[in-house]
Order: C-alpha cells, then sequence, then structure tokens
C-alpha cells in the first residue's frame, strides 16, 4: 500500500508539516522528508488494520484522556500510542507492514 501524497497550503493546520487522512498524506507546502514519509506511512497501516473509523475514534479518545491526564496539548499528542509508535519506527527503514499496524500495542 502506497499513499497518495498530496501538498497543501494550509492543511495540515497549526504547527504540524503532515497528516494522514487514509489513504492521503496531506503535506503542509513542502517536500516530505523520508523519516515524515515513513512517520505518515505508519499511520497509514495503522488506520488500515483498525479499519480507519475505529482508527479516529480511539486517536480522538488517547487525545482527550491525555489531555485530561497531562494538562498540556503538546503532551497530550505526544503520549498517543499511535504517535508514540509512529515516532519510534519513523528512523527504521525496511520495517513488515503488520510491524507498522500493532506496534502501538507494544508496552514499552
Amino acid at each position: 500500500m502506497y499513499p497518495i501524497i498530496i501538498h497543501t497550503r494550509r492543511f495540515p493546520p497549526g504547527e504540524f508539516d503532515a497528516i494522514t487522512l487514509f489513504p492521503v498524506i496531506f503535506c503542509k507546502n513542502k517536500q516530505i522528508t523520508e523519516r515524515e514519509l515513513r512517520h505518515e506511512t505508519v499511520h497509514l497501516w495503522q488506520q488500515a488494520a483498525l479499519l480507519v473509523i475505529p482508527f479516529y475514534l480511539l486517536y480522538i479518545a488517547f487525545w482527550g484522556i491525555n489531555l485530561i491526564r497531562f494538562k498540556e496539548s503538546g503532551r497530550a499528542y505526544r503520549e498517543i500510542p499511535f504517535e508514540r509508535s509512529a515516532y519510534r519506527l519513523e528512523s527504521h527503514t525496511g520495517i513488515r507492514p503488520i510491524v507498522k499496524a500493532f506496534d502501538w500495542m507494544r508496552k514499552e
């Protein structure tokens, strides 16, 4: 599975450079780096494995719980299991899709 990459001016919002909305990776106004592409591809596999909608529901739930827990949006984002997994795997090449899809369930 290869992502569709679309370059935009105003999306994703805020400080984010890229966002994956299955099956598209949106990049803000620049060429995506290999590391960013690997990070977003991890999200692509996570979304596919969870049949897309459950991924988004879990993502929002994790973020909300983390926001209550940490009281800071940046930390709440970084502590989402899907994000921790994508950051952990973004520097690795040749990772099997099944690892990308379910690494977020791994206990650290």
